[in-house]
């Protein structure tokens, strides 16, 4: 999979290509029958499949036919990860991170959870339902815990700009608000970030140290930058 945002964005953005994602999740499909679900021409079809494969979204391999026509080419699903976007009053981030779906890994937390999955014969499809159920109301649950936190870091944040606003000049601000998502960064890193020179940000530096003091600057950024 190539985890280039860019290029993950630019798969997502059209819609055949999310409608092809969403029917190959049932079950792998060989190209005509996604062309006809899809309701796209083959031409066009061919594209969508070829960028979903190159990118590493779908993959492909060849069925034998039972009544001796030639190897049909079937499509899968061949990615796992979990891309997520917050945007805010304070905030833009997009947060990407790899799933680990190997066969024992599922096995490993189905057990945990629900007992031997995969290898129950008694699991029929209202058993299935009644724990997609169950799962998808923890799933809420947490998520619902995880909205509450956000709203509290969104407040937080809040409060850091606006005394960014209120106090700091706007090299510092840039500065402090890296400094404080982050753990401490060389002064070399720092002038990257900001595009100004080493001197223009030991400046600001120096500047923030006036108003909030060596100690909280110690304590804040975990390095006393006009010592190096």
């Amino acid at each position: 999979m190539k985890t280039d945002i860019d290029s993950i964005f630019y798969v997502l953005g059209n819609k055949t290509r999310r409608n092809i994602l969403s029917i190959l999740a049932d079950e792998p499909m060989y190209f005509n029958q996604i062309s006809k679900e899809i309701g796209t021409g083959q031409q066009a079809m061919l594209r969508h499949m070829k960028l979903l494969e190159d990118t590493g979204f779908v993959n492909s391999y060849g069925e034998k036919s039972k009544f001796g026509a030639p190897d049909r080419k079937y499509y899968n699903l061949d990615s796992s990860f979990n891309l997520s976007v917050t945007l805010s009053e304070d905030e833009f981030t997009i947060n990407y991170s790899e799933r680990d779906m190997s066969e024992d890994r599922r096995n490993r937390l189905s057990y945990k959870k629900f007992g031997q999955i995969s290898s129950d014969p008694s699991l029929g499809l209202e058993t299935i339902k009644n724990h997609l159920k169950e799962v998808d109301e923890e799933i809420t649950n947490l998520q619902t815990e995880i909205d509450n936190l956000k709203e509290v870091r969104q407040a937080l944040l809040h409060k850091m700009h606006q005394i960014g606003r209120d106090n700091l000049t706007f090299l510092e601000r840039k500065i402090a608000y890296e400094m404080m998502r982050k753990d401490s960064s060389p002064i070399a890193d720092l002038s990257k970030m900001t595009g100004e020179n080493k001197a223009q940000v030991r400046e600001a530096l120096t500047g923030l140290q006036d108003k909030i003091g060596n100690r909280n600057m110690k304590t804040l950024f975990g390095v006393d930058y006009l010592d190096t």
